[in-house]
């Protein structure tokens, strides 16, 4: 039985090998019939199966080896011919990369799959750095309104990366914002008869929106007048209307087409020396009349037109009593200490006579008026002081006034502490003496004094704070040789040992450690320092506060300590700790910074308040006077500061526009 059961078993195993053996087989001719068919990526699938079932058999291991070098090599080339067809975007090329990047991960060996692979990695990088770089770039052209220059990057980035980021809003804000910009510039131009530029802004807006308004209309009409005949025409009737500035102007650009044309250079000889001989006479019955401004834009474009009438007779003797009647005028103002109006009248005499005497001195005198008239005075009292340091309010002021002198800008004057002492001396006031608002606008307006600061230190005070402890260790002292009981013990079973037994035996003594407690002291020190003060900034014109307000700090500074145990390998820590003084003057280094910010914050746009009050005189109370007056204060302001903002601009321009009709 036994025999027969046996035989039945071999039977068993023997076919389920055979059917094992078949299965892996099946899964090798299937790859085979896949290759056949050229389809190798199918294939690695069936061999890797038939690897997994039979990991020692090379053969199968050979053909999944040559399936996956062979599909690696048909997804390569098919990555070259997509790279030859493609347009070379950075997604169309992305897309490659991920083909070839399956190629590389099939067949990692093949140097010229890999290659290819890392060129066009290395071509992908470039391109997105080059968007990024020209994104970045097209951003400052936009900003500086460079809209042409902004354009042109984003429609390099649309090439290389269509789609990228914020493109779309880019480019329509570049539309919207550029269009009716140069738009804006072709109208003005056209209305100023520059045509050939005006052609150069309606094209602008063509390349960015053909469809922008009536652009294709503007541009073929400023294109139609960009040539000298229609300018010789356009002189032409101008002369004959007795328009000598628009006439000249348009021979003049008619010359810029035709430089060499001695017709139309006479044709301007001629018209500049009528010109000239009319608006002279036209100044001098304007003077008369006592049209001052007038009588001064006719006169430059007299030296303009015709630059040799100024050595003439009647020209020297009429510009000296013109210059004797505008400085006469500035006089005037001068006495009312109106000496913004004064500097305009004093400026346009030096234009019409520059070698009048008395005019350098008179500039003089009334810029410095100006520039003490828009300094703003400030005067910094002596703090009160907390009961524990009387000292504590005159070292805040100076800290204070330290910092006003090295921060303020040119159009703040920080009145000195001997100055000040000086005068509260002679009001028989002390340093803390002003303390209504009577006595603080009578200072003011005595001494010249826009603004004081006064304040009083609440809190100053610096305190330190020890907490040691101590410590223990244990430490060993000495070490002592004793009988080892093991050795006797030893000894005991071998009485008469070897000297090979004795090289086994135990130590014959043995070492007792003595240890011993040690204490030492250690901890932490810290300085706490305080401070609290509390200031106001007071107008000597009304009284009022200005500004007010408290600050407070609080500066810990601590250290760790302790002494050294040498035998336990305790190093000494020393306590290294600034002094209390030295602490409590960098907290109120920290807080008098603060204060002082806080107080040249209120004087820091002094040039846009006199600008402000030139509008208000000028638009609500309608006193054009007192507005020259604010707009030069602006306009000094501005330079006392080293700066120069659109105010200055606009200041000037609408001075001239107040002054035209005196």
């Amino acid at each position: 039985m036994n025999k027969k059961f046996f035989s039945r078993t071999l039977c068993w195993m023997a076919t389920l090998i055979l059917i094992a053996g078949c299965a892996v087989s099946e899964s090798y001719r299937t790859g085979l019939e896949l290759t056949k068919e050229n389809r190798w990526e199918d294939a690695i699938g069936w061999f890797e199966r038939a690897v997994k079932e039979e990991p020692g058999n090379q053969e199968y291991q050979s053909a999944l080896q040559k399936a996956k070098q062979e599909a690696a090599k048909r997804r390569y080339e098919h990555a070259r011919a997509q790279l030859i067809s493609t347009a070379g975007t950075v997604p169309d090329l992305e897309m490659i990369a991920k083909e070839s990047a399956k190629a590389v991960s099939l067949d990692p060996t093949n140097p010229e799959i890999k290659n290819f692979h890392d060129s066009l990695v290395t071509k992908i990088n470039q391109l997105k750095e080059k968007v990024k770089t020209l994104y970045s770039q097209s951003e400052e052209d936009m900003q500086k309104e460079n809209w042409l220059g902004a354009l042109a990057k984003l429609k390099e980035i649309n090439r290389i990366y269509p789609n990228y980021e914020e493109m779309g809003s880019r480019i329509a804000k570049i539309e919207q914002e550029g269009a009716k910009l140069f738009y804006q510039q072709g109208i003005s131009l056209a209305k100023q008869e520059e045509w050939k530029m005006a052609a150069e802004a309606f094209k602008k807006v063509i390349e960015i929106n053909p469809q922008y308004f009536d652009v294709a209309n503007q541009y073929e009409i400023a294109k139609s007048r960009d040539n000298p005949i229609y300018y010789l025409r356009g002189g032409d009737a101008a002369a004959k209307a007795g328009n000598f500035d628009k006439a000249i102007f348009m021979y003049e650009k008619a010359l810029e087409y035709q430089p060499e044309d001695q017709n139309i250079s006479k044709k301007v000889k001629e018209l500049k020396q009528k010109a000239g001989r009319s608006y002279f006479e036209e100044a001098v019955n304007l003077a008369n009349n006592e049209k001052y401004y007038a009588a001064i834009k006719k006169l430059e474009k007299v030296k303009l037109y015709l630059p040799e009438i100024q050595t003439e007779p009647s020209f020297v003797d009429f510009t000296k009593k013109f210059s004797a009647k505008l400085t006469a005028r500035g006089d005037k103002y001068f006495e009312r200490e109106l000496w913004g109006n004064a500097l305009i009248w004093y400026q346009y005499a030096e234009v019409v006579n520059p070698g009048q005497s008395d005019l350098f001195q008179k500039l003089l005198d009334v810029k410095d008026n100006i520039n003490k008239r828009i300094k703003k005075s400030i005067a910094v009292f002596d703090f009160g002081s907390p009961a524990n340091n009387r000292d504590a309010g005159k070292i805040a002021a100076n800290k204070l006034i330290s910092y006003l002198h090295k921060n303020a800008s040119g159009d703040i004057r920080i009145i000195e502490r001997e100055n000040l002492q000086s005068i509260l001396r002679e009001m028989q006031l002390g340093q803390t003496g002003i303390v209504d608002v009577k006595s603080a606008q009578t200072l003011g307006k005595v001494r010249g004094i826009d603004t004081f600061i006064m304040g009083e230190v609440l809190s100053y005070t610096a305190k330190t704070t020890d907490n040691p402890s101590t410590g223990q260790v244990k430490v060993l002292v000495d070490e002592q040789e004793e009988p080892n009981p093991e050795y006797q013990f030893w000894l005991l079973q071998h009485p008469k040992p070897s000297a090979e037994d004795l090289k086994n035996a135990p130590p014959r003594t043995k070492k007792r450690r003595n240890y011993q407690f040690i204490s030492y002291r250690h901890g932490v020190a810290k300085i706490s320092a305080l401070i609290e003060i509390s200031y106001k900034l007071v107008d000597t014109s009304t009284g009022e506060n200005i500004f007010s307000n408290t600050i407070a700090g609080r500066l810990v500074k601590e250290d760790k300590y302790q002494d050294a145990v040498p035998a336990a390998g305790i190093p000494h820590d020393p306590l290294e700790l600034p002094t209390e003084l030295e602490v409590l003057d960098e907290l109120t280094n920290e807080k008098i910074s603060e204060m002082g910010k806080s107080v040249l914050k209120q004087f820091q746009s002094l040039e846009v308040e006199y600008f402000n009050q030139g509008e208000m005189q000028r638009l609500k109370r309608r006193n054009h006077e007192m507005a020259v007056e604010r707009y030069i204060d602006a306009i000094f302001d501005e330079k006392l500061k080293g700066i120069s903002t659109p105010i200055t601009t606009k200041s000037w321009q609408l001075i001239e526009n107040l002054i035209q009709t005196h």
